[in-house]
């Protein structure tokens, strides 16, 4: 497994993706994800395929930018929302990213999710094209409230390029239980995994996550994100990070060893 941050968690407050890259460096992070979430700076607005200068820099620290993270869906106007999600796809594209994390930010009823469907369907076809994946992370108060409820939709809309961005804490605020077979369960969907720096949580409950999807497959990026008032304390969350890269060394320290 590969650990990145979000720029929410590395800069906090801030657009500047060159000081991002070079926050990702000193943390020895394999990656870091452009966040798009409602409480950062950055914005679609602000992000365009010309503008990518910093990627000389990153590619210098050998960190790679992995991810758009958060891209919001509230707009109720179909085509707009087609319009935002293409623009998305390609500065991601642009960039070196294989991955737009998406959010449903409207909540159940409000509107039709056949709608939503044929949107993401549209977007998947455009985003194989380029080689881009989309993922739905589901999220409290959204309409896609649930593991369920996003592993229907990948299967509603069934591409190869649309798949799930997992946060293996999600069922503490989630009305279903967490299945003890998740990590089985989520495999074959799941396109990142992501962390979220909590107040009182237990590391050792992340790394046994952890643990359960790396033996079930998963190999590609853990994500440690952080938004709002939360984002403010990178200085809190540095240890945690930290732990998670010597336990990740030890998963790979483990499989070297196992396959001497």
């Amino acid at each position: 497994m590969k650990l990145a941050c979000s720029t929410d968690l590395l800069i906090p407050l801030r657009d500047d993706l060159g000081a991002a890259v070079h926050k990702a460096a000193e943390s020895h992070l394999q990656g870091l994800a452009i966040s798009l979430t409602p409480a950062s700076p950055f914005h679609m607005g602000i992000l365009a395929p010309g503008e990518i200068s910093f990627l000389k820099e990153a590619r210098h620290h050998h960190v790679k930018v992995m991810c758009l993270y958060g891209l919001t869906l509230f707009d109720k106007e179909p085509e707009a929302e087609k319009s935002y999600l293409k623009k998305a796809i390609c500065f991601s594209h642009a960039v070196g990213s294989e991955l737009v994390s998406l959010r449903v930010g409207f909540k159940p009823g409000e509107r039709p999710l056949e709608s939503l469907r044929e949107t993401i369907a549209e977007a998947a076809d455009f985003a194989e094209d380029l080689d881009v994946c989309l993922g739905i992370e589901p999220r409290k108060d959204s309409a896609v409230d649930s593991l369920a409820a996003a592993l229907d939709l990948v299967d509603a809309v069934d591409s190869s390029h649309f798949g799930l961005v997992y946060n293996p804490a999600f069922h503490r605020f989630s009305d279903e239980k967490m299945p003890i077979n998740a990590a089985e369960v989520v495999k074959s969907y799941l396109l990142m995994v992501v962390l979220t720096p909590e107040e009182g949580a237990d590391p050792k409950e992340t790394h046994q996550a952890l643990l359960l999807l790396h033996k079930a497959g998963f190999d590609d990026y853990v994500l440690c994100h952080a938004e709002g008032h939360e984002a403010e304390h990178l200085s809190e969350a540095r240890e945690e990070i930290k732990g998670l890269q010597d336990y990740l060394k030890e998963l790979e320290k483990e499989d070297r060893f196992t396959s001497c």
